[in-house]
């Protein structure tokens, strides 16, 4: 009887845990009064602008998320839009997977429209079936093509569990990241949320990485995030899914990054 009361506490105990990672019901999103006011930027091609909101709030976390926009001259894309301001209407929206720092259907709505064609994981397809038929379904390394733009949906995952056997981006739910190829054969790779993995031994040709360097067994701690970028050796490094408290993690991060490799923050 007092084993089984034990279970039952430890149970209880660790269930929000449980909640968190699985169906990710307790986190709460918000605009973070440490956002930049500025629209934070950089030029990564003749005619290709990336740009970030930056800081939003997680629970109580003041949090860079992997939240993005791409500007082309005739496109453009979003990815993972969480905690957007006043922009233009998307051609493109990819999402990564469900976790609610990076999949919104308010920012969704804010961007989208009537020719707006959405590129998600599996996992996020059913809560985008009113978006159907302009809704793209991609599992690990399935390739779209569209006018100048083709898109490779490329493994994440954890490799360390959160808590007991419990991973909060597992190989069986088969979210994904991006690489985009654009005009010009630029590519840039977004990572989504997980561990440094085999897979990524064979990205090349990569000009642009958005890599998370958070650690907790979420993602990539800054260590893991440096191997796969002096592997891959893009020209340019971005960070981000990190808390904008640990400045520490940052520094070390670009420490470790090989001299060639220019690492942009945009917090």
């Amino acid at each position: 009887m007092k084993l089984e009361i034990g279970i039952r506490v430890s149970f209880m105990l660790f269930m929000p845990i449980i909640v968190l990672v699985q169906g990710c019901t307790m986190v709460k999103i918000s605009i973070s009064e440490k956002r930049n006011p500025a629209l934070q930027q950089i030029s990564i091609g003749e005619n290709t602008v990336l740009s970030t909101w930056g800081t939003i709030k997680v629970n109580k976390s003041h949090f860079f998320p992997s939240s993005f926009q791409l500007r082309t001259k005739d496109k453009v894309i979003y990815i993972d839009p969480v905690g957007i301001g006043t922009t233009k209407k998307a051609d493109y929206i990819l999402i990564t997977h469900s976790h609610p720092d990076h999949f919104s259907m308010n920012d969704i709505e804010k961007v989208i429209q009537s020719e707006t064609k959405i590129i998600c994981s599996m996992g996020i397809s059913k809560k985008l079936k009113a978006y159907n038929p302009h809704l793209r379904v991609m599992k690990p390394r399935d390739v779209l093509k569209f006018e100048n733009l083709d898109i490779e949906a490329t493994p994440a995952y954890n490799t360390k569990s959160v808590f007991l056997w419990i991973k909060a981006h597992p190989r069986s739910k088969e979210n994904i990241g991006f690489i985009l190829n654009l005009e010009g054969n630029l590519r840039i790779y977004h990572a989504g949320d997980t561990n440094y993995i085999p897979e990524m031994k064979g990205l090349k040709d990569i000009a642009v990485a958005l890599i998370p360097i958070g650690g907790d067994n979420l993602t990539m701690d800054e260590e893991e995030a440096a191997q796969i970028v002096n592997e891959i050796g893009p020209e340019k490094v971005i960070p981000m899914h990190y808390e904008i408290k640990n400045r520490e993690t940052l520094k070390r991060f670009e420490s470790l990054v090989s001299p060639g490799i220019k690492v942009v923050v945009l917090d």
